[in-house]
């Protein structure tokens, strides 16, 4: 159900700081937008609700240099958030230093979106959701006082882990791969400019808005440390069609391999929860250990130890967990595979 887009007002910031400057002035009633994949959409189905107003004023920051830098350092890479997928996808320093995030961005929908769409519009996109998306329902997000799609159609992008009032999956192909690499996160408001690691960055299923940016703050930029570059990984999605798509169960799995011992592992999901989900008991289970596709079984049982699917959903368990095996023995695979020098 489309309406007309209203009369927006539109500013295209040269800098971070006069950015924040249009958000401070505009409140609620600015809203960032740089693809606008998921933004427009909103605006087109008239999904407003508390926190969540219908924008009079778009800043656009697609033409910030430094929110469409990607740059290595000693520190390690520096992903500017308006940075599209695509530019993910063929960058040469993503591809050689951390080539998990170009396959996970290249999973990304459909060429086009790629085209548009940015790693900070991927992080910071609303859930997919028919309760959320159409404007009949008062949902839980919208400002209603129940979530619709427990007691409806919750067969596809909903949760098994991390239930609450919201039971609609996080929608984000890159947060795991960059929860599994230790990344942080760039928030700059008119207080000036805070980094949190993008395990706190994300809100549980009990808050309407999925992050933690105030209106007045933008997500300026991704760091991920130098501790995973060149590791191991993969990034394993299960999805009911290949393209345009998102996934019913993901896993990111980096692995640091001393000779035939894993030394380091980190394993986060997508599609089975609110937000996205680090696994940190069945990382336990493959630190330190020699291994081999009965431990990689035993650590995916462990990752959805804690899983309750809802009516329809209790079938993603088994997908999930065939996920995170298959993600384990392939990573596993390319490390065996690999010179010595490319896993440590």
């Amino acid at each position: 159900m489309l309406y007309e887009i209203p009369i927006l007002e539109h500013v295209e910031p040269r800098t971070v700081k006069d950015a924040v400057y249009w958000l401070s002035k505009y409140g609620e009633r600015a809203k960032v937008i740089a693809g606008g994949t998921d933004l427009l959409g909103l605006v087109k189905d008239n999904v407003t609700g508390p926190k969540f107003p219908l924008p009079q004023l778009l800043v656009d920051v697609k033409n910030i240099p430094e929110m469409r830098a990607i740059e290595y350092s000693e520190t390690g890479l520096r992903i500017g958030a308006a940075t599209t997928l695509r530019e993910l996808e063929e960058s040469s320093i993503v591809r050689e230093r951390y080539p998990i995030i170009a396959r996970a961005a290249r999973s990304v929908a459909t060429p086009q979106i790629r085209n548009m769409g940015t790693i900070g519009g991927n992080l910071c996109q609303r859930p997919w959701c028919s309760y959320f998306r159409l404007p009949l329902f008062p949902c839980f997000k919208k400002g209603g006082k129940q979530c619709y799609a427990v007691a409806g159609d919750h067969r596809y992008y909903y949760s098994i882990l991390g239930l609450g009032t919201c039971v609609a999956t996080h929608p984000s192909d890159l947060a795991p791969v960059l929860m599994a690499l230790g990344a942080s996160l760039s928030i700059v408001g008119s207080h000036g400019v805070r980094t949190v690691p993008i395990e706190q960055f994300f809100n549980g299923p009990n808050a309407i808005l999925e992050n933690i940016l105030e209106p007045n703050e933008l997500l300026s930029e991704i760091q991920v440390p130098r501790d995973f570059e060149r590791a191991q990984g993969t990034y394993l999605k299960d999805s009911i069609r290949d393209t345009w798509d998102l996934s019913l169960a993901s896993a990111a799995v980096v692995l640091k391999m001393s000779g035939d011992i894993c030394a380091e592992a980190r394993i986060a999901l997508g599609g089975l929860a609110p937000s996205p989900y680090r696994a940190e008991e069945a990382e336990k289970i493959l630190r330190n250990s020699y291994v081999n596709e009965e431990l990689a079984r035993e650590a995916a049982e462990k990752t959805l130890e804690k899983a309750s699917g809802l009516r329809m959903t209790k079938y993603k368990l088994r997908i999930a967990q065939a996920v995170v095996r298959r993600a384990i023995l392939t990573t596993l695979g390319n490390s065996h595979a690999s010179s010595g020098n490319a896993v440590g």
